[in-house]
Formats: C-alpha cells, sequence, structure tokens
C-alpha cells in the first residue's frame, strides 16, 4: 500500500509539473452604473445588500455594448470583513444581442479602506482586493464565444460605479 501511495504522488506531480500555468487575454472592461444600496441589515450570515444597477457600458476588443438597467449586485458582509459578491445583469451588444453576466466572487479591504470606499471616495484599487468569477450566457452565433470559456476579473470600485475588467483564460 505504502509503495502505491508513494507512486501515486510520484505520478501526480510529474503529470501537474507537464501542465503550463494557466495565460489570460483581456476582454472588455464593464462599467457598471450603480444606485446606493439596499441595506436589508443582519442575517444570519452576515450583513445583506442589495445595489441597484442602472446601466453601464461594455468596451472590449471583440464586443461592446451598453448594460441595462435592471440588474443588481446581492453582497453578503461576512463578520470577518470580507464582502461576498453576487451580481446578475445583462448588456446589449452594439448589434443588438442580449448576453446575461452572473459575477461572483470578493472584495476585501481593511476597516479605514472599506470605510473610505463606503463613503465614494476615490480608493486606488491597489489597496483593496477585488476578485471575480464572470460567466456569460450569450445567443448562438456571433458571440457564442462567450459561452464556451472561463472569465477571471479585477474589480475597481468607484462612487457611483464599479469597474470590472475582464480576462479569458486561456
Amino acid at each position: 500500500m505504502r509503495g502505491f501511495i508513494f507512486f501515486l504522488l510520484a505520478f501526480m506531480n510529474i503529470a501537474t509539473a507537464q501542465l503550463p500555468a494557466p495565460q489570460m487575454e483581456y476582454v472588455c472592461t464593464i462599467e457598471v452604473k450603480i444606485d446606493p444600496a439596499l441595506v436589508v441589515g443582519e442575517s444570519i450570515h452576515g450583513v445583506r445588500r442589495i445595489i441597484p444597477i442602472l446601466g453601464g457600458t461594455v468596451k472590449g476588443l471583440h464586443i461592446n455594448g451598453e448594460v441595462l438597467n435592471g440588474g443588481a449586485d446581492w453582497q453578503n458582509i461576512r463578520k470577518d470583513g470580507v464582502t461576498e459578491i453576487e451580481a446578475r445583469y445583462q448588456f446589449k451588444t452594439d448589434d443588438g444581442s442580449i448576453v446575461y453576466i452572473k459575477n461572483a466572487g470578493i472584495r476585501i479591504a481593511s476597516p479605514e479602506i472599506a470605510a473610505k470606499i463606503a463613503n465614494g471616495d476615490k480608493v486606488n484599487p491597489n489597496m483593496y482586493y477585488f476578485r471575480t468569477i464572470l460567466q456569460f450566457e450569450a445567443p448562438i452565433g456571433k458571440y457564442d464565444w462567450l459561452n464556451k470559456s472561463i472569465f477571471v476579473c479585477s474589480g475597481e470600485r468607484l462612487a457611483n460605479s464599479v469597474n470590472i475588467h475582464v480576462w479569458k483564460l486561456l
């Protein structure tokens, strides 16, 4: 048994050593305009907030469009200060296709930086951690490529908007 475990561990090390680290390709920046948060209050999971999405823009190399009114970011601020993010919204491409977005991740900031963000102060995005995984649901056709990849994002919180910088994992 001991020999089998050694063999298995050695095989796993060889197999993972041959896989390159994933590369990324920039896709777009989504500027999401938001309304002030609706605070549900303390729940069993933390402080629940709902941030209405009012609109915005999508600007990229192969895709551009307008974020449509009607989505929201359902946030939970945990007791350890981490903000869990789950945003769902949609945008209309320049040529009229509707694309649905589901974006989930976390934002971590010190209490001082979190207070500045909450006040709408401009904060250097390197002062906090804001990462998400974005899933597109696009119609089959020109934008079907959005349905067939994994996308990771860096976020930047501004006074009345959020900039989501989107990369495709290759």
